[in-house]
């Protein structure tokens, strides 16, 4: 990957930005920014252990709250005629690389109420999709998952009732809140989950399959659907300008006692991040890569 930013070929259609490729090499990560690998492993790991230390999550119930506001989604603006740097730039100041995710975290924490939770905020790359339908420029839909604890399902649902009626997702009739039981056993899971890098991109559209038999056949009810797939290289790169100089301590956020959680979380990493042993991590990992 960083071979492929750094050195791109003629014919290669994307290309980052300079800002971007810095993100991912070993100084970075002592940055905690979220494009870097080093930094997100790191990050995790402190996370992980933090989370699973915790008695409100080892007491439960635990759920998996995904809240997809298509007022959080942006286009990325990088189409039309003009070079890869030019493009790179466009997608660097574009609303969806500019966008204040304080916006969607005060969201998620208005319609959580007093529910304790740790979330964080990904994006998603929406390719000719946009919240009102079909579009000449891929969008990016900024989302965030929550762990919550303390609850019953039907708890929360009451809870965010108020925040379904008040936001639309990136599809019609799609409510823009999902929630998912989340078994103790399964919690390690759902948090590396939770703090993943982009993985995938979606495109909307009448899909169909092919059937054990061979026959094609649709996926579900008639209708208009969400396909998703691994990000592509040249998708990885626009992405990259996306995210751009974003820190995964700044994703990362909380509510009621999930608050102190992000908190101690936060600080951990950074101290080690800033010490011998986080930079001599960083710089390993990225000889490995």
């Amino acid at each position: 990957m960083c071979n492929y930013i750094i050195r791109p070929r003629q014919n290669h259609a994307d290309a980052a930005t300079d800002a971007a490729i810095k993100t991912l090499f070993a100084a970075s990560a002592r940055k905690l920014l979220a494009n870097n690998a080093a930094a997100r492993i790191n990050f995790a790991k402190i996370a992980l252990r933090q989370v699973l230390a915790h008695p409100g999550i080892a007491t439960g119930p635990l759920h998996l709250v995904t809240i997809t506001p298509a007022r959080c989604a942006h286009p990325i603006n990088d189409g039309g005629p003009g070079t890869r740097q030019t493009k790179a730039t466009r997608r660097q100041l574009s609303p969806a690389a500019v966008f204040d995710v304080t916006a969607l975290q005060q969201i998620a924490r208005q319609g959580m109420g007093e529910i304790p939770f740790l979330g964080m905020v990904e994006a998603a790359l929406f390719l000719k999709w946009g919240p009102d339908g079909w579009s000449f420029t891929d969008w990016i839909s900024w989302h965030c998952h929550l762990l919550t604890w303390g609850k019953t399902e039907g708890e929360l649902s009451a809870q965010l009732e108020p925040l379904r009626r008040r936001h639309h997702s990136m599809r019609a009739r799609v409510s823009p809140v999902h929630i998912k039981p989340v078994p103790q056993a399964d919690v390690t899971r759902q948090l590396l989950y939770i703090l993943k890098a982009p993985q995938k991109f979606s495109r909307v559209g009448r899909f169909s399959k092919v059937g054990p038999t061979g026959r094609t056949k649709m996926v579900g009810a008639p209708g208009l659907r969400i396909k998703k797939d691994d990000l592509r290289t040249g998708q990885r790169i626009r992405m990259l300008d996306v995210i751009g100089e974003r820190r995964l301590d700044q994703l990362l956020f909380g509510n009621n006692a999930g608050t102190a959680l992000a908190r101690s979380i936060r600080l951990e990493a950074r101290r080690f991040a800033s010490s011998r042993r986080g930079r001599f991590a960083c710089v390993t990992d990225n000889e490995a890569e």
